[in-house]
């Protein structure tokens, strides 16, 4: 059986082109309707951003240098601000060119498993999926993490089929790219090193491939490195922030993940002894990250199976989110609802709780599904696994954010699940062929 026997309504290519359009035409009214809110690490980005195109150096306040976040997106935003001047209002345009971007990617990775209908379908669920374009507005980099993902995820599965040192430092290349954009894929850059070892090559060649891999990769991370020690006298590989998260991910009574209400985040800070807050995200300053690092893992050293228990946790936030992420309450369930609908509108607020509780694990049970029947083809699958464990590994020991991050591997479990049409409807053809041999037969 191959794909291109199989037939899925619509053509592939007109196909992901009406969802492109369907798509852009929803990212428009978006941008053109949305409350235009953002939060404190849109301003960081977008200070970083402006000193960085203004000033030529990475730093907050013009005169002490920063490392609060991966350089990779703050640089692309510099570009772009050098290009059409501090407009951070038409930021979102460049964030659906990333979209876009992502989309073909995924196009091309879901081409080489499957074959181009597979590819279209998941490429135009995502690109419609409302919770990508819905971010679109604020000055983030999930767009972008997103888009390197998926290159990267592309780069992955056609080293996996067939290696070779070119491939691997295509692979490295956006490894390292995406390892400056979100630090927390370091966890997924040491998981994919794993792939190029279980090939059916010679030893001393896979060796090599990993080498390869792994030089590329440095080769865009440890300039930024040695200049966070030369600059600010700490190992710091890409940013600082990781003691913010042991600090607060290891609080129990907020279960260690973010959202939470303003107050607690607050009580949290205030324990921590770093209040009153210069500015709202001054806890990733590097001195500050510091003594957060070392309260965080003394408190979870002092109670290591509550901060396991906390890690279980996070993993269901970092799919589903947490409830206060769920209702925009901590009050329970009715009240939060409520409190939402009067914000938002019962229709979006029902889209969001059952997209949450329904939606998501569906799509995750149904990709289960997908990896059992396809488990003949465990080798060239396996990115679609490893990318979404890698980034919930980084991101949910070292961090408390939880709900949006998974959306850079949704693609993955999307693409896993759109692979059982063509399984359902050979299984469909053969109970009809069966039937209509039996018929004839009796006959």
């Amino acid at each position: 059986m191959t794909t291109s026997d199989l037939s899925i309504t619509g053509n592939p290519q007109r196909l992901l082109l009406a969802a492109v359009v369907v798509g852009l035409g929803a990212r428009a009214w978006v941008i053109q309707h949305g409350t235009g809110h953002a939060f404190a690490v849109d301003e960081l980005f977008d200070t970083l951003a402006w000193n960085l195109a203004t000033l030529g150096q990475f730093t907050l306040d013009g005169v002490s240098p920063a490392a609060h976040v991966g350089p990779l997106y703050p640089m692309v935003l510099a570009c772009f601000y050098a290009v059409v001047g501090h407009r951070p209002e038409w930021v979102p345009v460049l964030h659906v060119i990333f979209d876009v971007g992502a989309a073909w990617c995924i196009y091309r990775v879901g081409t080489s498993l499957w074959g181009s209908r597979i590819g279209a379908w998941t490429a135009a669920l995502m690109f419609l999926y409302p919770a990508y374009w819905t971010y679109d507005p604020r000055i983030r980099n999930e767009a972008l993490l997103t888009l390197l993902i998926s290159l990267w995820l592309w780069a992955a599965v056609i080293c996996a089929q067939r290696p070779s040192s070119r491939r691997c430092v295509v692979m490295g290349f956006a490894a390292g790219a995406t390892i400056l954009c979100k630090p927390v894929t370091l966890v997924l850059a040491v998981l994919l090193a794993g792939l190029l070892w279980i090939g059916p090559e010679r030893f001393m060649q896979r060796i090599g491939y990993v080498a390869v891999y792994g030089t590329t990769c440095l080769v865009l991370v440890a300039p930024w490195s040695l200049r966070n020690y030369l600059e600010l006298h700490h190992l710091i590989p890409v940013s600082a922030g990781i003691g913010a998260g042991l600090w607060m991910g290891s609080d129990p009574v907020s279960r260690g993940s973010w959202p939470m209400s303003p107050g607690r985040e607050q009580a949290i800070w205030e324990s921590a002894g770093i209040t009153p807050l210069p500015y709202a995200h001054a806890m990733y300053d590097v001195q500050t990250d510091q003594l957060l690092h070392k309260k965080g893992m003394a408190r979870i050293a002092a109670d290591p199976l509550g901060y396991v228990g906390l890690m279980f946790t996070r993993v269901w936030d970092f799919w589903i989110g947490n409830a206060f992420y769920l209702v925009n309450d901590e009050e329970g369930l009715t009240q939060g609802l409520q409190k939402d609908a009067a914000e938002r509108g019962w229709f979006v607020t029902s889209y969001g709780l059952i997209k949450r509780l329904l939606l998501v694990p569906g799509l995750i049970l149904v990709a289960i599904c997908s990896a059992w029947i396809y488990r003949a083809r465990w080798r060239d699958l396996l990115p679609l696994y490893l990318f979404p464990v890698g980034l919930t590994a980084g991101y949910v020991p070292f961090t408390v954010e939880a709900g949006r991050y998974v959306l850079p591997v949704l693609p993955c479990v999307m693409m896993l699940a759109m692979a059982l049409i063509p399984y359902w409807q050979t299984i469909r053809s053969r109970a009809t062929r069966r039937h209509a041999s039996v018929q004839t037969t009796s006959v």
